[in-house]
């Protein structure tokens, strides 16, 4: 079975963002956010205006001819695709994810909602 540290060592095969940073771009129309958490968590409040991919639908909605695909990134190549998670660990693969299948501008805000909230304000 494979560990956690060999799982989030994909973390360094992508761009992370902090907090920080993430908030900086929060109001730049080429920059979207995308919250993977699950649905409930998102219903519950996210950033901006992210929208929501379920991280375990994710390549799915990435697949070009998939009968979910979300045409957001073929209409937008050039965005800047900020994704987030609960603490990190979801959005680190997802980023990865995104990144393997074709999206080229994409980051992972490090900590997740944890680290958000603690800036928010």
């Amino acid at each position: 079975m494979k560990k956690f540290d060999d799982l989030m060592s994909v973390s360094n095969e992508i761009e992370n963002i902090s907090a920080s940073d993430a908030k900086e771009k929060l109001n730049d129309p080429n920059v979207q956010f995308i919250d993977v958490r699950d649905k409930e968590s998102f219903s519950k409040g996210t950033i901006g205006n992210a929208i929501h991919l379920d991280r375990g639908l994710l390549e799915f909605y990435l697949a070009e001819g998939s009968p979910i695909e979300n045409d957001i990134f073929k209409k937008n190549p050039d965005k800047e695709y900020i994704v987030f998670c609960g603490v990190g660990g979801q959005g680190t693969l997802a980023t990865k994810t995104m990144k393997d299948m074709g999206v080229k501008n994409v980051k992972n805000i490090t900590g997740g909602m944890k680290e958000w909230e603690k800036i928010k304000d």
